[in-house]
């Protein structure tokens, strides 16, 4: 090739790697929902054992581990955190079913507790993001540490108002989906995510989608 002719680009393009966040906040959405649902009284325990363990357990751990492979390092401490807990809590309950590692007392709602500090610190960095995603974690904090303090004080009225913010969360996760799955898919803004809370060092949005 002539020293003078211009460099031929020959660099193979990357494909386009899949969205981990669509099956992690399916697996929250869907998780969630169950869990709050039975906590109300709508349904019994034992589709939270099942439904927690698959969606709000294995689906958000699989996601937060494929976002390593994207080096999304938020994502992936976020839905390993609550895939993790997703798959303790079905133990607690398989435990107090069988008699086997009981866990009872006030270790459910300390666990509880402590995934309700961890929503609130996570709540800092999503506010890099957009306004959605952390009223998200904000509402997930607030819903457990209530259904804690209400199983500590033995407040039946405490833990539903939990219940409901959880179902808020929920909803704000779904939310979050659409917007996702159609920018993902259709590469179409459908709903809007809001403005960061906290400007990011750079200037530049990261939204969520």
């Amino acid at each position: 090739m002539d020293a003078a002719s211009p460099a031929v680009d020959r660099a193979i393009p990357q494909p386009r790697r899949a969205d981990p966040g669509l099956i992690g906040l399916l697996g929250f959405v869907i998780a969630t929902l169950t869990a709050q649902l039975a906590h109300l009284g709508v349904q019994n325990e034992s589709a939270v054992f099942w439904v927690g363990a698959v969606f709000g357990g294995v689906v958000q751990v699989t996601a937060g581990m494929l976002s390593y492979f994207i080096g999304d390092d938020f994502h992936f401490i976020v839905y390993n955190a609550f895939g993790w807990y997703w798959i303790c809590m079905p133990g607690f309950l398989l435990g107090g079913e069988l008699g086997f590692f009981e866990v009872s007392g006030p270790a459910r709602p300390l666990f509880s507790m402590m995934f309700a500090v961890l929503a609130l610190g996570f709540m800092f960095a999503g506010a890099m993001h957009n306004t959605a995603l952390p009223l998200t974690l904000l509402f997930v904090a607030i819903g457990l540490a209530l259904e804690s303090v209400g199983s500590f004080a033995s407040s039946p009225a405490l833990g539903t108002v939990g219940a409901w913010f959880l179902l808020g969360a929920s909803a704000l996760a779904f939310y979050l989906l659409i917007e996702k799955f159609a920018w993902r898919t259709m590469g179409r803004r459908v709903v809007p995510l809001g403005r960061p809370w906290i400007a990011p060092h750079d200037g530049h949005g990261d939204p969520e989608s």
